[in-house]
């Protein structure tokens, strides 16, 4: 777990990483290298899972090749926003950042200690974008943010 110490904002404690794969980390079906190599090195501060509602088959696969915890989301919520953020909640919404980026996001981003969209290939929804803290355009860079305490505290200081 890491702490820090932020400007005007508080104290946050940050255990875990919560990614969703379509559309976040993932792009038609594929994840590049680049990113399978800095999630791997992610590994090295946060626990690091994947949620998804597997639209597309292959979280387990994924999950495998990162070396993570996948969650795959029931269908037997009221919504898939809702089975999202009963995941969030079981991992401790004050110590997880949540990263998404569509509808089906939104509440994870909003309950998170922080929550992130992406902004990619795949677009992000405007309830996402409205319900998230950070936005990034790319994986990489929110990846990047994670791994450097002066962008965090930088971008979150008020």
């Amino acid at each position: 777990m890491k702490t820090f110490k932020i400007p005007n904002y508080g104290i946050i404690h940050i255990k875990n990483i919560l990614f969703d794969i379509n559309g976040t980390i993932q792009y038609n079906g594929k994840i590049l290298k680049e990113v399978i190599r800095e999630i791997k090195n992610l590994k090295n501060f946060y626990q690091v899972f994947l949620i998804s509602a597997d639209t597309r088959g292959n979280l387990n696969e994924i999950a495998d090749l990162l070396k993570v915890k996948s969650i795959k989301i029931s269908k037997n919520e009221s919504s898939e926003a809702d089975a999202k953020n009963n995941e969030l909640m079981k991992l401790g919404k004050d110590v997880t950042i949540a990263i998404g980026n569509g509808n089906n996001d939104y509440l994870m981003l909003r309950n998170a200690v922080i929550g992130i969209s992406i902004l990619g290939n795949e677009g992000a929804t405007s309830k996402t974008i409205m319900d998230s803290d950070i936005v990034f355009t790319n994986i990489i860079d929110a990846i990047h943010f994670l791994m450097d305490e002066k962008k965090i505290i930088a971008t979150l200081r008020n």
